[in-house]
């Protein structure tokens, strides 16, 4: 096997580091530029196949040499970045941000943040502004599958008669698969973790097997490299945030890739290997893995500063800074680690990178286990503090994580937390998702005062109490744990009031829900978010208990807590605004499941309460804070203070369950 560099690929390098850095830009035209990603996954496997079974074939391939290679592509580059984040993050970032960037620092640094970030979970959403390392789950992913593949080649290569499509076709199909069944399911995991990512690599490593037949023909050639490239402008035009993806979506910018890949012949090229092949596209390439390293904390700094969109001179601001620094960083740091001008030795290569990686990870750990070095700025981290460390919520998270199912509320193996007046008997339980949780402050002073002792089984990261609906989005059974409290309901007779409190517009719009009484795929979110809420109040009122609904609260555009940081601390001496919701917003989200808690209910067993009456000014706006504190721990979540501020909604039916 003949290795010869080509510069097309270089400029398919370009097309997809410029998609990646456009997409997190907001630039119009690029709302599927994440796929980007997909396409240097097909350019590595191709590439890194290619050098293994060369090496293979000439009977010279060394794994110490493999990954001498491999760190000094890697490593050079990355460190600087990875310094730059975190001077840039002790002065920025607040002490719980902070923390969480340390933790993502050693992550990255010993290639697992893709498994860290899946953990903390979104890749579209707004706490990836405080994750400045938040791109490195690629990183992670093309390592790992590095640790596993040179070694599945050598086997393959002295055990399996060097059968390699055969080994790496089964695995790419097995991969697809699950990548395409995953999504459905959990789709944050079907985009983080390697397995569902692995088919992706492989595509490009049946490409460099070179078993598959060569184009016949130059029209054939250029039909293949223009369908390839049209793939690829379709995806990252016309795939958004809400496309569902990897699964089946991500075969076309992986199929487009690998196209244009194909049909690339030296002696006869095509006439889309030849506008990759341009000087300017090849300059992206080559230094696109520091473009794709630098512009994300440009990006993600940058977009934490500010709380609405870029305007055309920012994002050009950001995108000139990206492409400067890169190029200095290719020049001056990956060009002389990689030629060996720096660091000859093989061996100085291995320890210099041992000690980088050791010293930066306990770095990364210290910060974190000094919970972000608090004591930066004093004063405002205490009261960031105070939202965030409600011992009501705290308690009930640790409830909620130890994954009670049915058999647990049946065999009282477990039994929830209570809440109020502890020395009688619970006649209430309070039901639903983390909202739910960040209630439990105002319900449970106001249970002490009217001396009333209550259940809480609270379940966060997307659980309503919705019977017979699954929240595709988390890996957790939410249709499994209602069918518990329910059966824990029934199993404790003296349970005569229930009250049910969720994040509705999430489950409305957000997530991906599932029937699991039923196979209508046609039903909206909406509709099955309703129709689970009734079976809910159905089975209830069947056992003679009394409802209590909440609507949800005011969700904010931003977290305010950031905003509470900056102001008091990088903006202390200058006025920022800070975007609230409107009512009118506020309606439109909770379209549908509104209507059905305003419209009534016919059983008088049914009550609903709208703690939303309480956080919105003469004006519209929603508030967020009251004389002087945050009524929010984040941009949906009421904090302890904000929980209080609105217990006095709950006098009423408190009042009538104390006479009962």
């Amino acid at each position: 096997m003949k290795l010869n560099y080509r510069p097309d690929i270089d400029g398919l390098r370009a097309i997809a580091v410029l998609a990646v850095l456009l997409f997190h830009t907001n630039t119009p035209g690029f709302s599927g530029g994440f796929v980007g990603v997909d396409i240097f996954f097909v350019i590595s496997g191709f590439l890194i196949t290619s050098i293994i079974l060369n090496d293979i074939e000439k009977e010279q391939f060394s794994l110490a040499r493999f990954y001498e290679r491999r760190i000094r592509r890697i490593f050079p580059a990355l460190f600087p970045v990875i310094a730059f984040t975190l001077v840039v993050g002790a002065y920025l970032f607040d002490a719980g941000a902070f923390k969480h960037l340390g933790q993502s620092i050693s992550a990255t640094t010993l290639f697992f943040s893709n498994i860290l970030f899946l953990r903390e979970s979104g890749y579209f959403d707004a706490p990836s502004l405080q994750k400045p390392l938040l791109h490195t789950w690629s990183l992670a992913v093309e390592e790992q599958f590095y640790i596993f593949f040179p070694l599945a080649l050598l086997l393959i290569h002295r055990y399996l008669k060097s059968n390699y499509l055969l080994w790496i076709g089964i695995t790419l199909m097995l991969s697809l698969a699950a990548s395409i069944w995953k999504v459905h399911h959990n789709p944050v995991a079907t985009f983080y973790l390697i397995p569902t990512r692995t088919w992706e690599l492989l595509v490009g490593s049946v490409l460099a097997v070179g078993v598959l037949p060569n184009p016949s023909s130059s029209w054939l050639r250029n039909m293949l490299s223009v369908i390839g490239l049209g793939l690829i402008i379709y995806s990252v035009g016309f795939y958004t945030e809400a496309t569902l993806f990897p699964g089946h979506n991500a075969i076309a910018p992986v199929l487009g890739a690998g196209l244009i890949i194909y049909a690339h012949k030296e002696s006869d090229t095509t006439i889309i290997n030849k506008l990759l092949a341009a000087p300017p596209l090849v300059f992206i390439g080559l230094i696109s893995y520091s473009l794709y390293l630098w512009h994300w904390p440009f990006v993600a700094f940058m977009k934490y500063l500010m709380f609405r969109p870029f305007n055309i001179y920012e994002r050009l601001s950001i995108i000139i800074l990206s492409f400067v620094v890169a190029t200095l960083s290719w020049k001056f740091i990956e060009q002389p680690f990689r030629n060996k001008k720096i660091v000859v030795s093989n061996k100085k290569i291995f320890a210099f990178s041992a000690t980088t990686i050791l010293l930066t990870a306990t770095i990364g750990q210290f910060i974190y286990i000094q919970r972000g070095m608090a004591w930066r700025y004093p004063e405002a981290n205490a009261t960031i503090q105070k939202c965030i460390d409600d011992p009501y919520v705290q308690k009930s998270k640790l409830f909620s994580e130890n994954e009670m199912v049915i058999e647990d509320f049946i065999n009282n193996k477990k039994r929830p937390d209570v809440i109020g007046k502890e020395d009688v008997v619970p006649s209430f339980i309070l039901w639903g998702d983390s909202h739910a949780q960040a209630l439990i402050p105002a319900i449970s002073n106001q249970a002490n005062r009217f001396k009333l002792c209550g259940f809480v089984t609270t379940k966060g990261k997307g659980c309503p109490p919705t019977l017979g609906i699954d929240n595709c989005n988390t890996p957790f059974n939410e249709g499994r744990f209602n069918d518990g409290v329910i059966a824990f309901i029934k199993k404790n007779p003296n349970i005569h009031t229930v009250i049910l409190a969720a994040r509705w517009p999430l489950y409305n719009k957000d997530v991906k829900l599932k029937d699991l009484y039923s196979n209508k795929s046609e039903m909206s979110n909406s509709e099955l978010l309703i129709n689970g809420l009734q079976r809910t109040i159905n089975t209830l009122l069947a056992m003679n208990c009394k409802i209590i609904i909440l609507s949800d609260v005011p969700e904010l555009s931003d977290n305010v807590l950031r905003y509470f940081w900056l102001k008091n601390t990088i903006y202390k001496n200058s006025n920022i605004f800070f975007p609230t919701q409107s009512t009118t917003q506020y309606y439109n989200r909770n379209n549908g499941i509104y209507q059905l808690l305003t419209k009534g209910f016919a059983s008088k067993n049914i009550t609903v309460l709208f703690p939303e009456k309480l956080l919105f000014d003469k004006h519209g706006q929603s508030i967020i804070m009251h004389n002087g504190k945050l009524l929010y721990r984040d941009k949906d979540h009421l904090s302890q203070y904000g929980a209080y501020y609105i217990a006095p909604i709950f006098d009423e039916v408190f009042k009538e369950m104390a006479a009962k």
